[in-house]
């Protein structure tokens, strides 16, 4: 969902610079500052980047989005100590959006006051078994491939522990 928000055409034209950054259970916080920077100014050379301090980092990317619209989406953030490391390049005046997602609801809540949350809802067992086929067994029942009885019971507990 936060995915196709962030290629909306509506949204595209609403902001000055997008930046989707990944943040990984071992991540550092220079590299997703350098990551949004990089995102939002993609014309900047890339060793300038590299060689900036977070001190540099901080403050171009606070000036920079203390003057222009951005949508920045923060992807599969882990834990509220990451968030807390992230957000200070964030300045109080309100011209950026920050998009979070987690698996930890309670990351987004905590100290934002303008939070919304959006849940995705499970697929049914017929609908992930649907998309289950659809991923996994992409030319079902063609000539030269046939799913049998055992692969789709294998598959139908395979989903069964899926989310």
């Amino acid at each position: 969902v936060a995915r196709q928000v962030f290629n909306h055409e509506d949204v595209k034209h609403h902001f000055d610079g997008l930046a989707w950054v990944c943040v990984s259970q071992d991540f550092t916080r220079k590299n997703v500052w350098q990551a949004i920077f990089r995102n939002l100014r993609p014309n900047e050379e890339e060793k300038k980047i590299l060689e900036m301090t977070e001190a540099t980092l901080l403050d171009k990317l606070s000036r920079l989005l203390e003057t222009s619209r951005s949508l920045i989406v923060i992807d599969d953030i882990w834990k509220q100590e990451d968030w807390d490391l992230i957000k200070p390049i964030f300045p109080p005046k309100k011209g950026w959006t920050v998009l979070l997602t987690s698996r930890d609801e309670s990351i987004a809540v905590r100290g934002d006051t303008a939070y919304i949350n959006f849940k995705a809802d499970y697929l049914t067992i017929d609908d992930s078994w649907t998309l289950f086929q659809r991923i996994a067994f992409p030319r079902k029942d063609t000539a030269e491939f046939k799913v049998d009885v055992e692969m789709e019971e294998m598959g139908k507990k395979m989903i069964k522990h899926c989310g």
